[in-house]
């Protein structure tokens, strides 16, 4: 098992400016609160089970704002209450908001450093640019057929002239 640091009073305080600050709630560390922390605080997350970290309580409500913002989410998610008091809620969160960032950086295509030799003997090391080619995807015959009439569809529809405004 690994080691887990001691819930002392400055993490706790320090997990609930981070919290504050990120969901822009403003509310009192209270005694239930600091509780409630403390049981967070003291759990292991993942595998291999490690202990909570800022930027893991960061990471979660970011990608539970992230949902909020495109409708996905309901903003009472981000509520004390429901993120925090209940440690198992948030482990399920934690493991999604990492999932999703992993598959975020896999998705990235990454430049290649490219040097260059200079006419005074040095050299500059730039990103490539180009973007990696990507092959053509078979298109079934349905789908053709499909593309074919939507141009045809569109190509009368911009033939039509337009009715005049009154």
């Amino acid at each position: 098992m690994s080691d887990i640091p001691p819930a002392t009073p400055e993490r706790v305080r320090a997990f609930h400016a981070a919290y504050v600050r990120e969901t822009e709630l403003p509310m009192s560390l209270g005694f239930d609160r600091q509780r409630s922390w403390h049981t967070l605080l003291t759990k292991t997350f993942g595998e291999p089970p490690a202990a909570l970290e800022i930027a893991d309580l960061v990471q979660v409500i970011r990608y539970l704002r992230s949902g909020i913002a495109k409708g996905e989410r309901n903003p009472g998610c981000l509520r004390f209450r429901n993120l925090i008091e209940q440690p198992d809620y948030f482990e399920e969160e934690l493991a999604m908001a990492r999932k999703v960032a992993s598959l975020r950086q896999r998705s990235k295509p990454r430049p290649e450093a490219v040097t260059t030799a200079l006419p005074n003997g040095g050299s500059v090391t730039r990103l490539d640019q180009r973007q990696p080619q990507s092959e053509p995807v078979p298109i079934d015959e349905a789908t053709e057929r499909f593309m074919r009439d939507y141009r045809e569809r569109q190509s009368r529809r911009q033939s039509q002239p337009q009715p005049a405004e009154q």
